[in-house]
């Protein structure tokens, strides 16, 4: 007998029933508005669907509601963002009575141990985040069960058990980490602002850090690797990009991620326990509860004050200098760390607490003075062509301004590699950048982006928005004038760039099109720009569409058309180049998957290619001649005003 009543008491200390059960009927709107909205998603939307089959639909209403059971796992990607929403409610709720202190000494006085009052709650809160969505998983097998035949059994019901399990998975861990951070805190407000903070922190911080490099490193360009790791660390990203769903192979895209989740959960859950056994009652009211957790929230908010607000300032002043930043991120760092003291303390009297400010702030100078003198060598990094297995660039290629004007294509010959490395070698060698634009027949720019696939798996990426061009570097070797030079002279990049690739075997050739070309009395006028039909319409000349095509390619097979300049204003440029642009327009089906299942359907694609005239272009000129635009009175001229037709 004595045996059978320590059982009894062992099973109280952990659990009360009567305060659960309080627990839940306290929050009953809360926990019952969220199974309203659950048997909106599935139950009510399946009976929705099977018995009002639109009249123009020809599937009977079993179809239709089987495929709004294969359509089950997709709201899964919504529900993750509004179980994160309702985890920190649920939170909020259950352990309210933390956050002031007459109800923190009640809660606390009855007589039960706080081992039993913290499972109670934390059942009661999980209880209301998970039961109405599994009592509506429950009635949507049910109404599978009832109108789908028994061949759909396994399929139908197979995708709602997934629909559960990982909405269980993801409820665990959110309302879990949510408690975690309700026992840091004696403010209810703080909770969901440490919840959201904390979700996103990892994306913060390495948002804040890769903007500092970028405002640092010149041609520094986001570290994807890096990015793939953060966002790991950012549940709801991370959890959000799981629970995608397959189709064809009919499962989630990362299961185990929901898994490992699930099982951080637990953890926290028991990391809660930890740290509720050792809160004190008093710290009710206090934004930070835990002695040992106040300096970090300190250190924390003076480090991303001084990241944020230093370069909004910086951004907003256009004071982007390394110098200015670098004081303005320290000025925010100061700011930051009083006013993290003034939460922690209630007050405003927190100057005696400068040391601690100036220490953040000198944290940041070192961080900031690191970027500033590389000591990293992240600018001057230039892989080897032996390292690289591709590189896929972006790049304007000079003049004239039709569609090889800009090149975004991947490289993989060891040719094409090494004269891209050249050019970057050359880019940081130089580091040439100037954001003022003045252009005339010496002076010019190009922007290039590079973003190598190393034979080691990794990536490396440069961004460098203004690399200027000189015509004294033309024939010096190892500038970034002469590396382009070679760039936009390879005729296999420049056909890359005019997308000659894309026109496959069913794209067809629907119209053909001349535009800026002048009429006979506008040849004297100095700008051959402002005069033209260009900017009233476009002379079609469908009947020789093919021809036209056919002659263009000729032409740029013979160096006749195609060629490159780097600076617009040069003589050779305007003398060489035409006003008008040839424009051809084509049109393809194409196939591919249907809302990512096995299904296929089909579209349409239009796409054009402008080609700008040469007076060398002369199988293009030769049937240009035949159309009888000249006798029309048009006139085809150079950028340098010399008639050519």
């Amino acid at each position: 007998m004595s045996w059978e009543v320590r059982t009894m008491r062992s099973v109280t200390l952990y659990f009360n029933n009567t305060l659960y059960r309080k627990t839940m009927a306290r929050f009953w709107p809360l926990w019952g508005l969220w199974g309203v909205f659950w048997m909106f998603l599935l139950p009510l939307y399946m009976l929705t669907r099977y018995f009002h089959v639109p009249q123009w639909v020809s599937t009977g209403p079993q179809d239709i509601l089987l495929d709004a059971a294969q359509e089950v796992p997709q709201f899964l990607g919504i529900s993750a963002f509004l179980t994160m929403g309702m985890g920190v409610l649920c939170a909020m709720a259950v352990f309210g009575y933390l956050y002031t202190s007459r109800s923190a000494c009640w809660t606390h006085a009855l007589p039960m141990r706080r081992e039993a009052l913290f499972t109670t709650q934390y059942l009661a809160g999980l209880s209301m985040l998970l039961l109405p969505q599994l009592a509506a998983c429950l009635l949507g097998g049910l109404v599978e069960l009832c109108l789908l035949p028994a061949a759909c059994w396994s399929m139908a019901l197979g995708r709602m058990a997934t629909l559960a399990l990982v909405q269980s998975g993801i409820s665990l861990f959110f309302f879990s980490f949510a408690v975690f951070c309700a026992m840091f805190t004696g403010h209810i407000l703080a909770l969901p602002a440490f919840y959201m903070i904390l979700n996103w922190l990892a994306t913060g911080i390495w948002f804040l850090l890769d903007a500092l490099m970028i405002e640092f490193y010149y041609g520094y360009s986001s570290a994807v690797g890096v990015k793939e790791a953060v966002v790991y660390l950012t549940p709801i990203a991370a959890l959000n990009n799981a629970v995608n769903w397959v189709y064809g192979e009919e499962r989630l895209s990362a299961p185990g991620t929901v898994a490992v989740y699930a099982v951080v959960g637990v953890l926290f859950f028991f990391a809660a326990l930890l740290v509720y056994r050792r809160r004190h009652v008093e710290t009710a009211g206090d934004v930070v509860a835990v002695a040992l957790v106040r300096p970090l929230f300190k250190y924390g908010v003076s480090f991303c004050s001084g990241l944020a607000f230093g370069m909004f300032t910086a951004a907003f002043f256009d004071l982007a200098t390394p110098p200015a930043l670098t004081v303005l991120i320290m000025l925010w760092a100061v700011a930051g760390s009083f006013a993290a003291e003034m939460l922690l303390k209630k007050s405003f009297r927190v100057f005696q607490a400068w040391r601690g400010a100036v220490a953040m702030a000198g944290v940041l100078l070192v961080i900031c003075l690191v970027c500033f003198l590389d000591l990293f060598g992240v600018v001057g990094r230039v892989p080897r062509a032996e390292q690289v297995t591709s590189i896929e660039f972006f790049v304007e290629m000079g003049y004239p301004d039709d569609s090889s004007r800009v090149l975004s294509t991947t490289v993989y010959s060891q040719e094409q590699i090494a004269k891209l490395i050249a050019l970057h070698q050359a880019i940081v060698d130089n580091q040439k950048e100037d954001a003022g634009g003045y252009y005339d027949q010496d002076h010019d720019s190009t922007w290039v982006r590079l973003s190598y696939k190393l034979s080691g798996g990794g990536t490396l990426v440069r961004n460098y928005g203004t690399v200027r061009l000189y015509v004294e570097d033309l024939d010096t070797p190892g500038t970034a004038t002469y590396a382009m030079e070679q760039l936009v002279q390879d005729k296999e990049l420049v056909a890359a760039a005019y997308r000659f690739d894309s026109i496959s075997e069913n794209a067809r050739l629907t119209s053909a099109s001349l535009v800026r070309l002048a009429k006979q009395g506008d040849v004297e006028a100095e700008d051959s720009y402002e005069d033209t039909l260009s900017y009233e319409s476009a002379i079609y000349l469908d009947d020789c569409r093919q021809e036209l095509w056919d002659a263009v390619q000729r032409d740029f097979a013979e160096g006749n058309i195609g060629v490159r300049y780097l600076f617009d204003y040069s003589q050779e440029r305007r003398a060489n180049t035409c006003v008008a642009d040839l424009i051809f327009e084509f049109s393809e089906n194409r196939t591919e998957e249907s809302n990512g299942r096995s299904e296929r359907s089909t579209y349409t694609d239009n796409w054009e290619i402008s080609v700008t005239l040469t007076p060398q272009a002369k199988y293009t000129l030769a049937v240009l001649d035949r159309t009888g635009l000249w006798e029309q009175g048009y006139v085809l001229r150079t950028q340098a005003g010399t008639v050519v037709r």
